[in-house]
């Protein structure tokens, strides 16, 4: 699997907000680095209370019936994407890495379920092998800020790190943060008390070694298997926990499932798939440091005509934007899960569709009945970064079964003062409209 990296110095603050007073602490905690900076504390402070916050962190440890709780009730609101009961088959994946052989994907399967079946509850908790270290880990740091805030009135900033969990405090408002280099979404980021998390997929040094290929360290909980082809994610959320859940959930989830669930909870999220295209939550956006290069986006509605055929099949639907030379810039929406039916999309298949099999179940929504839909571009490429003012084509394309075939191509003269455009579909499309909307409204 392809994979991004946070650099070492994921959280680099701008100079502005480098304070004398600076304290730097590391502690190892279940097997997982601790490390934390604070600013406008002074060494003495630290000093004088560092055997009080060693000795919470040693207590904050033995807490399970807790975070089973806590556990379940993720596993519950992530559409059971998430769960920490997968650790006796962690324990068989960690034996297929001692003796070099694969577990047996049936046997697996089945001892999976049934472990996802069980009712769990105070009395039969024990009979669960549990996986605990993850969430954990985000709760802690959610822990440790709350007193570390409340032990020093003069803290300006406080930085926080487990794993692959991450807390961001500051007392001065948002400060400009960068991600790393790699994608334009991931520089000047501008974030203020906010966690982030990343899948922890993202990561090609940890998973499963067995005979010369590297698994997921990530099981889905649906069949035990490591994950493959997932998306790998940084999620930025109000609390560490809500971060690292959602980080995990989205590498299991697919795309359209993944991002609904982000901003169910209130968060934001960028998501890598596996042949490297970027999709952002609507709310990743608020969180660019830089809103002008994203202050407008396209509004696209389109029409589905209602049919009076009785052997009526809604039908398979795909919309995308290719660029003067007619290399595609973005695959926008696919509407339609059967596979056997993409190719009748005849068009988009040539162009994209054959092109990225793998990623096709990733994007792919349930087909919509007759009526009016809209959809949204926010002036960037597949890659995520800001495209252009320029000449653009708008597709979209329509089949059905027992029914038609059409695909409409809508000139896009992409500029600040953009015009509405119209265009009358002939027979499986109705009107289509494009227009320009600032994102502020």
């Amino acid at each position: 699997m392809k994979s991004f990296v946070w650099p070492l110095t994921l959280l680099s603050l701008c100079p502005a907000l480098v304070l004398a007073d600076t304290v730097s602490y590391q502690q190892t905690i279940a097997g997982q680095q601790l490390k934390l900076q604070l600013e406008g504390v002074s060494q003495k402070d630290w000093q004088a209370r560092l055997p009080e916050f060693q000795h919470w962190l040693s207590a904050a440890k033995a807490k399970d019936p807790e975070l089973i709780k806590l556990c379940e009730l993720w596993r519950a609101q992530s559409q059971q994407s998430y769960s920490c009961r997968l650790g006796a088959i962690a324990q068989q994946w960690q034996q297929a890495v001692e003796k070099q052989v694969l577990p047996d994907r049936v046997e697996l399967r089945r001892q999976t379920r049934a472990i996802e079946q069980l009712v769990v509850s105070e009395t039969n908790d024990k009979a669960v092998v549990w996986q605990l270290e993850g969430v954990a880990n985000a709760r802690l740091l959610d822990e440790a800020a709350v007193l570390l805030k409340s032990w020093f009135s003069g803290l300006k900033r406080l930085e926080l790190q487990s794993g692959v969990s991450r807390l961001f405090w500051s007392d001065r408002g948002s400060a400009v943060l960068s991600l790393g280099v790699e994608q334009a979404l991931l520089q000047q980021l501008e974030l203020s008390s906010v966690a982030l998390a990343q899948t922890e997929t993202a990561d090609a040094r940890q998973g499963y070694k067995v005979s010369y290929r590297t698994f997921s360290p990530l099981l889905k909980p649906s069949e035990g298997w490591p994950v493959e082809y997932g998306p790998t994610a940084t999620v930025i959320a109000k609390d560490a926990v809500t971060a690292y859940v959602l980080a995990q959930s989205l590498a299991v989830l697919d795309l359209k499932q993944g991002q609904q669930l982000t901003e169910q909870q209130g968060a934001a999220a960028l998501l890598k798939t596996d042949s490297a295209d970027w999709y952002a939550t609507e709310s990743w956006y608020n969180y660019l440091a830089d809103k002008s290069q994203s202050s407008q986006q396209l509004q696209i509605s389109y029409q589905l005509p209602k049919f009076s055929d009785g052997n009526y099949k809604r039908p398979y639907v795909s919309v995308w934007l290719t660029d003067q030379q007619k290399k595609p810039v973005r695959q926008l929406s696919l509407v339609g899960q059967q596979s056997r039916w993409y190719q009748e999309l005849s068009h988009w298949w040539r162009r994209l569709g054959r092109k990225n099999p793998e990623q096709i179940d990733q994007i792919a929504g349930a087909t919509q009945k007759p009526g009016t839909y809209q959809l949204k571009w926010d002036g960037r490429d597949q890659q995520g970064a800001v495209m252009p003012w320029g000449q653009y084509q708008l597709h979209l394309e329509v089949a059905r079964e027992h029914g038609g075939h059409e695909h409409l191509t809508l000139p896009l003269n992409w500029q600040a003062d953009l015009k509405p455009v119209e265009l009358q579909g002939e027979a499986e499309l109705g009107l289509v409209r494009l227009q320009l909307q600032s994102k502020d409204g």
